[in-house]
């Protein structure tokens, strides 16, 4: 385990992530007028010749978005400090939260992932499996911390 400040700094990343995402989504500056140089890692880098199989395919781009990247960098370091890291009281009662939230976020992953399976075809399954990566870590953030919050509500209730 963590120690208990990387907490802190992991939601700070989600932030920083967030900010990003929000920037970057053409919800708030067209991407138009962005600056395109930051967007193709291969050309940042000076990489442009070199390709992969899938630069032929219709619909996909296998062009390294620098931007992307970094925000699936920031999601991972982030949602890990955050999942991973002590609590003040780190005790047996909450190892035993963590193991069962860890295998709840597996089974929901589990069940997702099938669904995908069976509902999602093409180049759009690329995208579920995407998202699918990181749903096992955040699904155990939040189940973990909402058996968390009701345990304690019922603690201090029988008090």
């Amino acid at each position: 385990m963590l120690p208990n400040g990387y907490k802190c700094a992991g939601w700070w990343i989600l932030a920083v992530a967030a900010v990003l995402i929000l920037l970057y989504s053409d919800l708030i500056i067209p991407s138009d007028k962005l600056c395109s140089s930051w967007n193709d890692f291969r050309a940042l880098f000076g990489l442009e010749r070199l390709s992969t199989d899938m630069d032929g395919l219709s619909g996909f781009s296998a062009n390294s978005n620098l931007v992307n990247s970094l925000i699936y960098v920031l999601l991972v370091v982030g949602g890990v400090f955050i999942g991973f890291s002590r609590n003040k009281s780190e005790d047996e009662f909450i190892e035993h939260l963590r193991y069962e939230s860890l295998i709840l976020s597996l089974y929901f992953n589990c069940l997702l992932l099938v669904v995908g399976i069976v509902f999602v075809w093409g180049l759009s399954f690329i995208s579920v499996m995407l998202y699918n990566m990181f749903s096992t870590l955040y699904f155990f953030i939040i189940c973990f911390y909402i058996r968390l919050f009701i345990n304690k509500k019922m603690m201090r209730n029988e008090e």
